[in-house]
């Protein structure tokens, strides 16, 4: 049970999903409904009657975290970073559980990245570390999906890194399909024992526990609002495991579905347009 986005004849709206009912809630912030705490009031709609929308509010920053995992950091053949690696994800690029991966032509090597997304609930700048959880609304899964053969731009004999081709897909990055208050996985959370697989037709692909991030989530907040505020309604993915597809040369296809399950977050799942 969480906090979904969803779109139906009366246009956008957010509710509270309890089964294969979405009770309607009042506002147009998802991040409102989960600082609020309470569930919906409406009488529901089934979940089959309606477009889910991205998991997230529209005008949040999407803050992505780079090689956050000492084995996705050897695949990708880089140096373990001293600190963390951020970038910023175009809201272009989210899509909704129930929507497929766009896969244009130009795209050869297109690569799943299962992560856990948190949602900020209380915006900030320098928040310290011991207060990051107090800034937290939620959780929700994300699959950072990525256009690899977009990456390296040729100089000469020497390469550039082309972040934003490679991580700015239009309609290609999956976030949700629901959030869940941070109350309800905290412990978990907590505890580091939170796991995070992702699969491609059903074979598992990235199998790891948050307790094998080179950097937890407190310091990623403290870190990412030592940059930049934080403002209530943004997301931070923070950093995928190994096994990704540019490790093993196993790359999505026209068809693929990819599945990321998270320790207490129900499942996302899309398929490859």
């Amino acid at each position: 049970m969480g906090f979904v986005r969803y779109r139906n004849g009366s246009g956008d709206q957010i509710g509270w999903k309890d089964g294969d009912g979405i009770h309607p809630l009042s506002g147009d912030r998802l991040v409102d409904a989960l600082n609020a705490g309470a569930p919906g009031q409406g009488d529901p709609v089934t979940a089959t009657s309606v477009d889910l929308l991205p998991a997230m509010d529209p005008d949040g920053k999407i803050l992505c975290v780079a090689l956050n995992y000492v084995d996705h950091a050897k695949e990708a053949e880089q140096p373990v970073p001293e600190s963390p690696i951020l970038f910023f994800k175009s809201r272009e690029a989210m899509i909704s559980g129930d929507e497929a991966i766009s896969l244009p032509d130009h795209i050869t090597q297109l690569d799943y990245e299962g992560e856990l997304a948190i949602i900020i609930g209380k915006g900030g700048y320098r928040i310290a570390p011991e207060d990051a959880w107090d800034h937290i609304a939620g959780v929700t899964a994300f699959n950072d999906v990525s256009a690899r053969n977009l990456f390296k731009v040729k100089a000469g004999d020497k390469e550039h890194l082309d972040w934003f081709s490679g991580k700015c897909l239009e309609r290609s990055t999956p976030i949700g399909p629901e959030v869940i208050p941070i109350g309800d996985v905290i412990d978990d959370l907590k505890a580091k024992r939170t796991r995070i697989r992702t699969l491609v037709n059903g074979e598992v692909r990235q199998d790891a526990v948050i307790a094998d991030m080179i950097f937890d989530i407190p310091t990623l907040v403290a870190f990412a609002s030592s940059r930049v505020s934080l403002s209530p309604g943004d997301v931070i993915a923070t950093g995928t495991p190994p096994g990704v597809g540019a490790g093993t040369g196993r790359f999505i296809s026209s068809g693929d579905v990819v599945r990321v399950e998270i320790t207490g977050l129900p499942v996302l799942e899309n398929r490859v347009a």
